[in-house]
């Protein structure tokens, strides 16, 4: 019997604040993702930043196991990191590293959405051409205004 696998293009946005040594860092992604299903788990691999992936046993549970992942690998960047500059450079690093695999599945699976071959009700559109980075700023005032929310949509 053979298993059909559905792939779906992601858009993220992601902000963590990374206590460091001596530092508190403020950490805002937009990156890519590549969602998939197959056998009832939801896998999630990044694309930018690579290097890293995720499953549950569903797209939601794939997720947040996915910011979770992306959390603890701040996280261990700060403890073996000794400035808020070395930190940057090594999360920016991070960021940098493309999954060249993952990123042609995804190029393929934003195709299939532009020509409707697939449809997410639980996932806004944006375009795939949506701008990605990382800004890593060090916080010298913490406020409640740099507070935001995760966010994820279907890249057309």
């Amino acid at each position: 019997m053979t298993t059909v696998m559905t792939s779906y293009p992601l858009l993220f946005g992601l902000r963590e604040l990374v206590e460091g040594n001596g530092f508190i860092a403020r950490v805002a992604v937009s990156g890519r993702a590549l969602l998939s299903e197959e056998d009832g788990e939801a896998w999630l691999e990044g694309i930018n930043p690579g290097g890293f992936a995720t499953k549950g046993q569903s797209p939601s549970e794939a997720l947040a196991e996915f910011c979770s992942a992306f959390r603890a690998i701040l996280f261990d960047i700060a403890s073996d990191t000794r400035s808020f500059k070395d930190f940057q450079d090594e999360v920016e690093s991070f960021f940098n590293e493309t999954n060249e695999s993952a990123l042609r599945d995804w190029q393929e699976a934003v195709e299939r959405v532009r020509a409707e071959q697939i449809e997410v009700e639980w996932l806004k559109k944006k375009p795939a051409e949506t701008k990605l980075g990382i800004e890593v700023t060090e916080v010298s005032r913490p406020a409640a205004t740099n507070n935001e929310l995760s966010e994820a949509a279907l890249a057309a």
